[in-house]
């Protein structure tokens, strides 16, 4: 039209139609019409269906910094140990042989002071209450001494004794040799015994103090015992072997001007089988022992 040289680069044309526009608008209309034209004329493409997603994969997890690894590490030092953990059960149990085997209270694990000590020895255990210990701590070492122990007992030997109170009980000690040859003594229980102290009802708390232990006669070798009338008959009635204790024979004798001792010593020198029944001492300790009663 105008002949005029319009420079492009790249063959771009916005520099020829913004020519147009400015010295042709005639032309610059039209050819925008033409463009709109074309533009509607030529066919949408179809979009092409997309390939099936695959089963989403799991999220990898990002990899944990060393810093933060640390900072779980001393935040874990400051939590409590979980209650099936083995340092949790082992404190525990530890706790609860010092309560069985020495004989305290429940309330000691209450006391301000036993709990500063757990404290200061495991910061991270958290110590049960006292209802756990007596209604499940202590039954459950008390059945498993029970089943551990109980078959091996082979001695007896009861006691009547009274509480401060007055009042009557019947405890129940058993003895016997361990695997490793330990003499071993369990006092198995002790029980409120408010009948008559007759033989009869000696005889038959006994036996069912055997009973509920699950102990035959059979099992027993002899049951040890003072020289009670009420005892003796009671061992007599349940036809169990008594075996009297010497400490207490010995005591009775001294306390009668040394006459029913000389009679014992005199028994023992004559019989062999007794004296290894009522000494754990040869002939030599024996004269020893009999010197420094004089």
């Amino acid at each position: 039209m105008c002949r005029r040289v319009v420079l492009t680069s790249s063959g771009n044309t916005s520099n020829l139609f913004h020519h147009l526009k400015q010295f042709h608008p005639i032309e610059h209309t039209e050819s925008q019409k033409m463009r709109h034209h074309k533009s509607l004329s030529q066919p949408v493409p179809e979009p092409s269906p997309s390939p099936p997603n695959p089963s989403p994969s799991p999220t990898p997890k990002p990899p944990v910094s060393k810093e933060k690894s640390m900072k779980q590490t001393q935040m874990a030092a400051f939590l409590p140990y979980d209650k099936q953990s083995k340092c949790h059960k082992d404190i525990t149990r530890a706790v609860t042989n010092f309560l069985a085997k020495d004989m305290m209270p429940f309330s000691m694990v209450d006391g301000m002071g036993f709990r500063k000590i757990m404290s200061v020895i495991g910061p991270r255990f958290e110590l049960p209450s006292r209802k756990y210990f007596s209604c499940t701590a202590i039954p459950a070492l008390y059945g498993e001494v029970w089943r551990s122990n109980l078959s091996q007992c082979r001695i007896l030997r009861p006691q009547l004794t009274s509480s401060r109170s007055s009042e009557p009980y019947l405890s129940l000690t058993v003895h016997f040799i361990d695997k490793d040859w330990n003499l071993v003594s369990l006092c198995l229980q002790t029980v409120y015994f408010p009948e008559d102290h007759t033989g009869e009802a000696i005889a038959a708390g006994l036996a069912d103090v055997l009973a509920f232990w699950g102990l035959s006669n059979e099992q027993q070798v002899c049951i040890t015992t003072d020289s009670g009338t009420n005892i003796i008959k009671a061992a007599e009635l349940n036809g169990w072997t008594r075996l009297q204790w010497f400490r207490h024979r010995l005591n009775s004798a001294i306390g009668r001007q040394h006459g029913e001792y000389h009679r014992l010593v005199q028994e023992l020198r004559l019989d062999d089988v007794l004296f290894q029944q009522y000494f754990r001492l040869d002939r030599t300790q024996f004269g020893e022992l009999l010197r420094a009663l004089y």
